[in-house]
């Protein structure tokens, strides 16, 4: 395998293809492990949906930046979009509902994602009230935008030059939410 950026929960388009004659796919290969040298997630995910899977209260997800494959990642308390997730739960989101607004419950920490009146971005509180409060907007080149509460107006979220997350009036980042099985 490359060290080229490894997604887990994609399949190229060449290892998904097999032959059988009862007309089910026959996998070309197995993987009985994977290398954590080789890749960006050291850790096998479970999944059960990857495409245009919305957020949906009840419901675990890893929140991947669309364009770069990135994860929100909580890591030493820090809010940060990372490659290397690593295998230690801080890239797990539950998605939470409070008066119909969606919040995201880290499930190691039981802290929320929210935001400062700076604009920054952090999980810090393990209440889900306006500061941690978020809307879903299905953008038409797929993903989703992240919109917060700040005032009467809703900012979206995106990612500054550092990997830190930031609300901005411009622009937002495109999410995939990639729904994790137990």
């Amino acid at each position: 395998m490359s060290s080229a950026h490894f997604d887990p929960f994609t399949t190229p388009e060449s290892e998904s293809r097999g032959s059988s004659a009862t007309g089910m796919t026959t996998p070309t290969h197995t993987i009985s492990s994977i290398n954590t040298m080789d890749n960006s997630c050291s850790c096998p995910v479970q999944r059960t949906e990857l495409k245009d899977t919305p957020p949906f209260p009840g419901q675990t997800f890893a929140i991947r930046e669309r364009n770069t494959g990135r994860y929100i990642t909580l890591m030493e308390g820090n809010l940060l979009v990372l490659e290397n997730v690593g295998n230690q739960g801080g890239w797990h989101w539950v998605c939470v509902e409070n008066k119909g607004w969606l919040g995201f419950r880290n499930p190691v920490s039981s802290t929320h994602i929210g935001h400062d009146t700076n604009h920054k971005y952090w999980a810090e509180y393990k209440h889900h009230l306006s500061h941690e409060s978020f809307c879903a907007r299905k953008h038409p080149q797929g993903g989703y935008i992240l919109l917060s509460r700040q005032g009467d107006a809703l900012w979206k979220m995106a990612v500054d030059d550092c990997g830190r997350l930031v609300e901005t009036e411009k622009d937002g980042t495109l999410w995939d939410f990639i729904r994790i099985s137990a």
